[in-house]
């Protein structure tokens, strides 16, 4: 074993000051996170050709060794197997306070997906506790892994928890229920990840010291590629043409504003906790950021980089930042953006989008559909598009995301059949989704951490476009068809819903608009849809100018000495400059105490990894 993949192993656990937090919208970030990624990280894995993947245990079991998995909705003696008694697992969960979708009567642990396990494969969830927001769950993480009294089932929000907990001896060794008892499909997936090497990526990330200790998230290349969403009907009664540059998106938020559409603010922005761009620990699904803005000032805050002399630097001490910083910092002080930014609590922040009282905002594929989905239902007629935005030189540049950034954590003294029970939960959220009414957000399904395959949007689009455009049938992606696959997992059931949602009349001649939908019929499918083709129509059909990657998307040995204070150094000081708390002229003085308070000797660290 190289010793580059030793040092990943012995990576230092950080405490939760050193994560970054999304937008903490449970109905919005575990629905973005509803497909799979790429990019590597470096650690000891299993092969596809017999590697192994924890101290002593067997090699992987390749999804060619393994039988077909049981149609949706049914069991197998295996990896759909139904217990002989109801196995109990308890939990902790992180949701989402303002979701509309549940019903009454209905909570976290007695829902439509928890009472589907119960009733068909005897598993039982049972929540220990809950949080309504991104900040509060990690609070009651930390102080579980703490005081040693996780409960049978979490999940880290990023991989630096995960450390922390296998470092205490917390976590159960899930090779053996893993590797045994996953899905045919859930294995396809996984082997998606091998690098040039045939390393599972996935595996690499859920291994810590030698043991395999989580079942590890695996999302869509998309959920890291941002774009801005925008009210295309309100451009359209103001005559005005799609933003491509930043100015230009500045000029449609005046406009909103002085037409009144924007009453209070055209441009949402982050809830309490959230950070306004996503960096190399967690690289997806930032939604409600300002990511989009980053990239068309040629700025990638938060990865490690590398000018043109091979030099590594910190993405976010860079002249592009400042400029775009600058730029925030003026739209805030014009009212543009939420005055409480970064001030509001548990989803409120998208309030005024749901409302349709704000036209412009950014995020994933998902930000649409899945992430507004009251939108839609507060005004049928509410025509959000997306777009990328440019810089002045018409580049659209994206950063690339990890494999995954979440970890479903066993407690190791749960028993082997609360193991196996988790992984089957976990293949019949990979299998039955597409079945499910998702009118009640997805985010519900207890321990939700999603598998896909890396590019599953990109063809679902081009599969669900060329049915609408009559260039092959829904029957070409059913079982027997030519087109079937069971590693795209939504597809055949897409594809037999799409005349649900999408009108007759369309012809895929045009970009889909909310007016060619239906949206309240099948509104689970809908809000899919509508990510799906108009969401991801950016990443799908327009080839980015420029794909940027961190050199490396995890902590290493030694850099939890510095993180904290540096992570929460540029933390503030980002926040404090747009809003006017601080003044942007102070930006060499940030750049240089990030420098001496830590950042050289973390630059160094990352340069000394990468080098062995």
């Amino acid at each position: 074993m190289s010793k580059k993949i030793i040092a990943a192993l012995l990576a230092l656990a950080m405490t939760a000051g050193l994560a970054a937090c999304g937008n903490g919208d449970t109905s919005t970030t575990e629905s973005g996170a509803s497909e799979s990624g790429t990019t590597s990280t470096d650690s000891s894995t299993a092969e596809e050709t017999g590697g192994e993947a924890g101290t002593g245990n067997a090699a992987w079991i390749a999804s060619t060794d393994v039988e077909d998995d049981a149609a949706p909705g049914e069991n197998d003696d295996r990896a759909f197997k139904k217990f002989d008694e109801v196995v109990e697992i308890t939990f902790g969960q992180q949701v989402d306070p303002v979701d509309t979708t549940l019903p009454e009567g209905d909570s976290v642990d007695d829902n439509q997906y928890t009472r589907y396990l119960e009733e068909n494969y005897n598993i039982k969830y049972v929540m220990e506790w809950t949080a309504g927001n991104a900040s509060d769950f990690r609070q009651k993480l930390s102080l579980g892994i703490a005081s040693a009294t996780l409960p049978d089932s979490v999940l880290a929000p990023d991989r630096n928890y995960l450390v922390q907990a296998a470092r205490a001896d917390l976590l159960a060794d899930l090779w053996p229920a893993f590797n045994a008892y996953s899905s045919k499909q859930v294995k396809q997936i996984v082997e998606t990840t091998a690098d040039e090497s045939g390393e599972y990526r996935a595996v690499n990330n859920a291994t810590v010291d030698d043991k395999f200790v989580a079942l590890p998230n695996i999302t869509v290349d998309t959920d890291g590629v941002y774009i801005y969403f925008i009210r295309q009907d309100w451009l359209d009664e103001l005559g005005l043409e799609v933003p491509k540059t930043y100015d230009e998106l500045e000029a449609a938020a005046k406009a909103f504003m002085e037409a009144g559409f924007s009453p209070e603010y055209a441009i949402a922005g982050i809830d309490n906790g959230g950070r306004t761009y996503s960096n190399f620990l967690n690289s997806s699904n930032n939604g409600y950021g300002f990511d989009a803005v980053y990239q068309a000032f040629n700025a990638t805050p938060g990865y490690f980089l590398r000018d043109e002399n091979g030099e590594l630097y910190w993405g976010t001490t860079t002249d592009e930042m400042k400029a775009a910083v600058t730029e925030l910092a003026d739209w805030y002080k014009q009212g543009l953006i939420n005055p409480e930014i970064g001030v509001t609590t548990n989803g409120d922040n998208a309030n005024e989008v749901k409302n349709g009282t704000c036209g412009i905002w950014m995020g994933p594929w998902w930000g649409l559909g899945y992430g507004n989905g009251d939108s839609f239902k507060n005004d049928p007629t509410a025509d959000w598009q997306a777009y990328p935005l440019y810089t002045n030189d018409g580049e659209w540049n994206i950063h690339m995301k990890d494999v995954g950034t979440t970890y479903t954590m066993i407690n190791k003294n749960a028993s082997e059949d609360v193991q196996k029970a988790a992984v089957i939960a976990n293949n019949v959220l990979v299998r039955d989704e597409s079945i499910f009414d998702t009118s009640v957000a997805i985010g519900w399904y207890p321990q939700r951490n999603v598998m896909a395959a890396a590019d599953e949007c990109e063809y679902e689009y081009e599969a669900l476009m060329s049915i609408l455009k009559g260039e092959s049938t829904v029957e070409d992606y059913q079982i027997g068809g030519e087109k079937y696959t069971t590693l795209y997992k939504n597809m055949a059931n897409d594809a037999a819903t799409l005349s649900e949602v999408i009108s007759e009349d369309y012809d895929g001649s045009d970009i889909l608009h909310v007016t060619d939908c239906d949206v309240m019929t099948n509104n689970g499918q809908f809000n899919r849809f509508y990510a799906i083709l108009v969401g991801d129509r950016p990443y799908a059909t327009i080839e980015p100018d420029n794909k940027v990657y961190s050199e490396l998307y995890y902590t290493i040995d030694g850099m939890d000495a510095y993180w904290t204070q540096v992570s929460d150094l540029e933390d503030q000081t980002i926040l404090q400059m747009i809003t006017g708390a601080k003044s942007v002229d102070e930006w060499d003085q940030f750049c240089a105490d990030w420098h001496a308070q830590g950042g050289d000797q973390i630059l160094q660290l990352v340069e000394d990894f990468l080098a062995e």
